[in-house]
């Protein structure tokens, strides 16, 4: 398996990168209301009391609401926790949001002495997942970490118990088509505001 980063999703990432950020405030929140919408509608997200979900930059689709939400439904939302190369995903307690430090990459995640209980322990019903750039026939590329595929892959080994995987972006971020190989994982579907 080779590591090198492949040139193609690089120059997507770079290309989508410039495109978020030449999108105003405005029009991130006015993206991320509609994403917010349609999310908390779908079909996926109104059946699923287990949900992992990403604590979002400013360039990403804003999903502290989303948060909020899967909280005041009575769901248990969990979050990425990034160390030593492998990705978990902790369950968010209450004000959790308020004291999480952030990576070097500006990410908001529990701190290792901050006990929380793994998803993997009673699994999980949805995957609200991250992105640079999709399709919206399931293809996605992501930061480059492969945390994501590696974290979806070993949950569809068991394909009984494989949680749906929701994606959510701006509209600049669904491309025709992306690049992807042996190790990506495709997504059941992407949100994202339409025109």
């Amino acid at each position: 398996m080779s590591k090198t980063p492949d040139p193609k999703k690089m120059l997507i990432r770079e290309q989508v990168a410039a495109r978020i950020a030449a999108l105003t405030t405005e029009e991130k929140k006015r993206q991320s209301d509609i994403v917010y919408n349609k999310v908390i509608n779908h079909p996926y997200y109104k059946t699923a009391n287990r949900i992992a979900i990403f604590m979002s930059t400013d360039q990403e689709i804003n999903t502290m609401p989303i948060i909020a939400h899967i909280k005041a439904k009575g769901a248990a939302a969990f979050v990425p926790q990034y160390a030593g190369g492998k990705m978990k995903m902790l369950q968010l307690e209450a004000g959790d949001e308020d004291k999480m430090p952030l990576t070097r990459h500006g990410i908001a995640q529990h701190s290792k002495d901050m006990q929380r209980e793994d998803a993997l322990n009673q699994g999980l019903d949805l995957i609200i997942a991250p992105g640079v750039a999709f399709t919206k026939n399931g293809g996605r590329v992501g930061h480059g970490g492969g945390y994501y595929d590696k974290y979806i892959a070993s949950l569809r080994a068991n394909p009984a118990t494989a949680p749906k995987v929701l994606a959510v972006g701006f509209k600049c971020q669904v491309l025709d088509e992306v690049p992807m190989n042996e190790l990506d994982q495709r997504i059941d579907e992407v949100l994202f505001a339409e025109d």
